[in-house]
Parts: structure tokens; C-alpha cells; sequence
């Protein structure tokens, strides 16, 4: 790409559409011509200049890019109100699909825009593009989408109608799950759990009565979630469900009924056969009573963790729960005895951020110095790399702009040193995409500029115009 990647930005955000074209047409790979001008009328879109996105789409040469191009202008319109214009452009989208040749990329394209139509309400079109899917496959991954779609727009019946035409049982039962989840979450408990007794897959109806016990939680329910979660069948599925039945009983102030429910997670996870589901749900039941204030007992199941990285990993957010509750000195004490370096420097960092909040700066700083430590010692360099830039990104938004920038050149100089290309453009990405969302705009710029891999400098494009909007006319960029 012959334009250097400030250049793209100042034409998105002025709305240059003959400089962008111009500048499109420099690039000599077909495929990257038609990557880049599917993001570009994708950012243009997402700022609410949606001819010019529409004429850049129209430009596209590769047909399935084209299509997505159309389909993300559609989205915007339609959240912007634009119903009419959305729907002609969605039909855009349409035309573009039916001209890809190869019946599964047509399929694949066509069920992106059956989805896409179904989240914009547009729910007549959806059934419309999905009966147009000639491999089964994703007809009923479409058919899935949309009855999930209508399900959360409160169109129950509707719903159930277009799962019943599913043919893929798994793919209905995952139907039939969002329909049972949002059934719950209006209140309407008895058909919610009707539904999901329809249910043919066991995971399916094991995430299905997760859900509803979670919205009985929530409507203060606590009996009858408690009675639903211990009717899943999945060991899995039924600790996490009883970990948020107690986590919510504690909010409530019903402590020693929670205590009981915790006891009954934790004897259910120690049922689990597989030893890395088992580790997952120790671990959530730790960070539940960590966060309802029972650090102690947190610890003692963290302990019992098998698998590193997830007892690494409790023990970050138990860290985590202690700074949040003001002791500093017991949270560093958990944070530093974390095996794995990766988790360690992410706990190190949260209890640094968690002190300067409190106007500990000294310390604060001290903390995240011993959290950089921590990130050096991680062997591979793309990780190393990505925590040394995520402990940047934390002690930016932590106001230490100085360590942060210090922290963010570490990240740069270790991606450099990666051999494989790609991992090198996955590390100058990572790093690009940090800078940005701080507000450093420029310097996420001349990193994406060194950014090799094509596919991996257009995400970082992405995310830097991103980064922009979010901010508001470029007043990120201010550093």
C-alpha cells in the first residue's frame, strides 16, 4: 500500500471519496483493494456518511467483500433509523451474493446477511434470504439467528415457528435455548421452562435452564433458580448456575443460605470428570466468594485448583476483589506468589491501578515497575509482548503517562525481536490497537506503519479510526 496509513484516515474522516478511491487503486493486489475499501465504507458508514460508504462499496471488485461492504452500511442505517435506505442497501448486499459462483461461499455470504438482517428487525427478509442458503448446514445456522433474534425482540410465537423449520437438531436445540433464555428474562418462567424441556441436545438444555435460573436470580427468585439449577443435568453447567444462585443470595444479604449453595457448587464441580472443565469451575465458585467478601475461603479453593493457568487465574481476581477492598498489602501479597508470569503481571497491574485511584502514586508505581518484572519473564515474546503493552495501556489510563510510554516502547521493542512474521505484525497490531484505544493516536499510527502483514495493518487501521470516532473529531489524537 503506497499511502501511508495517516493519509487513509484524514480522507475517512473528511469524507474525500476521490482521494480514497485514488488511493485504492494503488494498491495492486485485487484482493487487498477490495479488503481495503470494505473497511473503509465500513468506517464511513459507522460515522454516518453513508453515500459516500455506499459509492465506495459500489467500487468493490470482489463480490463476497462487496456484500459484506453492503451489509455493515445496512447495519449502520438501520440503527440510525434509516429503514428504508438500510433495506435497499441490505438488497445490495443480496445482488452482490447471488453473483459468488461457489455454492458454499454464496451460502456462507447469504447466512451473514440473514443474521444481519434479523439483529436490524428486519425479520421477513431474513426468512426471505435464508430460504435462498443452498447448503443445509448454514440454512439452519441461519434459521438459528434469526429465531434467537425474534426471541429477544419479544416475538415468542414467531420464534418458535421458525425453529420448528430448523433441520439440523443441534442447531435447534441452540434455537430453542435463546428462545427459553428470553422467555426468562421477560418473566415468563413457565413457558421459559416449557421451552426448554423441548430441548433434544443436553448442553443445549443444560445452558437453557442456566439461563433461567439466572433470571430468576435476578427477579429475586432464589428458591425456585436454586431448584432449576439443580435439575441440570451437566455437572459443568450446573456449578456455574448454583455459583450465581449464592453470588446473588450474598448481595441480598442471605449469607449463611449462600454459604450452603456455595458448598453445593463446589461438591457438584468436584463431580466433573474432565479436569479442565473441573478447574474452570473451581475457579468461578473462588472468584464468586472472592468477590462476596470471603477471601479466605476463596484462597483455600484456589489452592485446590489443578490446571496452572486457571488457578493463576483465580487468583488474579481474587488479588483483584482485595485491592478493590482497599487491602493493598494482602492483594500483593496473593499477586506475587501467581505462577504463571502472564496472570501475575495482569494481577500486579490491577493492584497498582487499584492504589493510584486511592492517590498512592509512589507505590502505585512501584507496583506496576514489579508488574512489568513479571512480564519480562514470560518466554514466549508475542505473549511478552502483548502484557508488556497491556500493562501500558493500564498505567495510561492510571494517569502515569511517562511509565506507561516507557512500558508501550518495551512492547515495540520485543515485538521487533520475533523472528515469524506474522507473529511480529500480530505484536506491532496488538500494541497499535493499545496506543489507540489511550488516546495516543499518533504513535498508534507509526506503529501500524511498520506493521508488514497487510491483513493485520488494516485491522489496526480499523481500530485507529475507531479510536477516533469514539473520541470525537480527533480529539484523541491530542497527546
Amino acid at each position: 500500500m503506497n499511502r501511508e496509513l495517516s493519509d487513509i484516515i484524514a480522507m475517512v474522516e473528511a469524507g474525500q471519496l476521490d482521494l480514497i478511491l485514488q488511493a485504492a487503486q494503488e494498491i495492486e493486489e485485487a484482493w487487498l483493494r477490495s479488503w481495503v475499501l470494505r473497511d473503509i465504507a465500513k468506517a464511513m458508514a459507522e460515522a454516518g456518511q453513508f453515500d459516500p460508504a455506499l459509492q465506495v462499496a459500489q467500487r468493490i471488485e470482489y463480490a463476497s467483500d462487496r456484500s459484506e461492504a453492503f451489509t455493515e452500511v445496512a447495519i449502520a442505517m438501520a440503527k440510525a433509523g434509516q429503514t428504508e435506505e438500510a433495506n435497499q442497501a441490505f438488497q445490495f448486499a443480496l445482488q452482490a451474493a447471488q453473483k459468488l459462483e461457489d455454492a458454499w461461499g454464496r451460502s456462507w455470504t447469504l447466512r451473514e446477511i440473514a443474521e444481519a438482517t434479523a439483529k436490524a428487525g428486519q425479520f421477513d427478509l431474513a426468512l426471505q434470504t435464508a430460504q435462498k442458503i443452498e447448503v443445509a448446514e448454514f440454512r439452519s445456522w441461519a434459521l438459528c439467528d434469526i429465531a434467537e433474534a425474534m426471541a429477544e425482540a419479544g416475538q415468542f410465537d414467531h420464534a418458535f415457528q421458525a425453529a420448528q423449520k430448523i433441520e439440523d437438531a443441534k442447531d435447534r436445540s441452540q434455537a430453542l435455548s435463546g428462545i427459553a433464555k428470553a422467555l426468562a428474562e421477560a418473566g415468563q418462567f413457565d413457558l421459559a421452562l416449557q421451552i426448554a424441556q423441548k430441548i433434544e441436545n443436553e448442553s443445549a438444555g443444560s445452558w437453557a435452564l442456566s439461563d433461567i435460573a439466572r433470571a430468576m436470580v435476578e427477579a429475586g427468585q432464589f428458591d425456585r433458580a436454586l431448584q432449576v439449577a439443580q435439575k441440570i443435568e451437566s455437572a459443568w453447567s450446573r456449578s456455574w448456575a448454583l455459583t450465581e444462585v449464592a453470588a446473588a443470595m450474598v448481595k441480598a444479604g442471605q449469607t449463611e443460605e449462600a454459604n450452603q449453595v456455595f458448598q453445593l457448587a463446589l461438591q457438584t464441580a468436584q463431580k466433573i470428570e474432565d479436569a479442565e472443565y473441573r478447574s474452570e469451575a473451581f475457579a468461578e465458585v473462588a472468584i464468586a466468594m472472592a468477590e462476596a467478601g470471603q477471601i479466605d475461603r476463596a484462597l483455600q479453593i484456589a489452592q485446590k485448583i489443578e490446571d496452572t493457568l486457571e488457578r493463576s487465574y483465580a487468583l488474579e481476581e481474587i488479588a483483584a476483589a482485595m485491592a478493590k477492598a482497599g487491602h493493598f498489602d494482602r492483594a500483593l501479597q496473593v499477586a506475587q506468589k501467581i505462577e504463571s508470569p502472564w496472570y501475575r503481571s495482569y494481577a500486579l497491574a490491577g493492584v497498582a491501578t487499584a492504589m493510584a485511584k486511592v492517590g498512592q502514586m509512589e507505590r502505585s508505581n512501584q507496583v506496576f515497575q514489579t508488574a512489568l518484572q513479571a512480564a519480562q519473564e514470560i518466554e514466549d515474546p508475542l505473549n511478552r509482548s502483548y502484557a508488556f503493552a497491556e500493562v501500558a495501556a493500564v498505567m495510561a489510563k492510571a494517569g502515569q503517562m511517562e511509565e506507561a510510554n516507557q512500558a508501550f516502547q518495551l512492547a515495540l521493542q520485543t515485538a521487533q525481536k520475533i523472528g515469524n512474521a506474522k507473529y511480529h505484525s500480530y505484536a506491532l497490531n496488538y500494541t497499535s490497537k493499545a496506543l489507540a484505544q489511550v488516546g495516543q493516536i499518533d504513535r498508534a499510527v507509526e506503529v501500524a506503519e511498520m506493521i508488514d502483514d497487510p491483513i493485520e495493518r488494516l485491522q489496526a487501521l480499523a481500530a485507529i479510526i475507531a479510536a477516533k470516532q469514539k473520541a470525537g473529531k480527533g480529539e484523541a489524537g491530542k497527546e
